[in-house]
């Protein structure tokens, strides 16, 4: 859906404990987005991954925590739920302690990927 960013995906956890699944480039700001799909509030996010979030973040880097929350329909679960929330690294040890709905998002779309603002994505991912 971001066809105008230049994407790396990082598969091996042996570049380093804690890297983040993507580093993305556009406009010629580069920058790292971590992956994250819950159908809950609940997050897994390892110590070693909020380390390097922290770290980076602190001298600058241009780091963000996507969480896509998704459920399907269901009479004790209410609503299907397809959301993206887009979260900035300094929200990395509340979203593994405390969960999603504690978090300060940058940004939240509903709806599934066919509705989420794509523009207004690409335009939060670089700052």
């Amino acid at each position: 859906h971001l066809p105008l960013c230049d994407w790396q995906r990082i598969e091996s956890w042996s570049t380093g404990q804690g890297v983040p699944d993507m580093n993305g480039c556009y406009d010629g700001k580069e920058f790292w987005v971590e992956l994250k799909q819950t159908a809950a509030w609940a997050v897994q996010v390892s110590p070693q991954l909020v380390a390097w979030l922290e770290r980076r973040a602190r001298h600058g880097g241009r780091v963000k925590i996507a969480v896509r929350q998704k459920t399907t329909a269901g009479p004790r679960k209410g609503a299907a739920v397809d959301a993206l929330h887009l979260l900035p690294a300094r929200e990395s040890r509340r979203l593994a302690t405390e969960g999603l709905q504690n978090c300060d998002c940058l940004g939240f779309w509903s709806g599934g990927p066919a509705r989420w603002d794509w523009e207004d994505i690409l335009n939060l991912l670089p700052v």
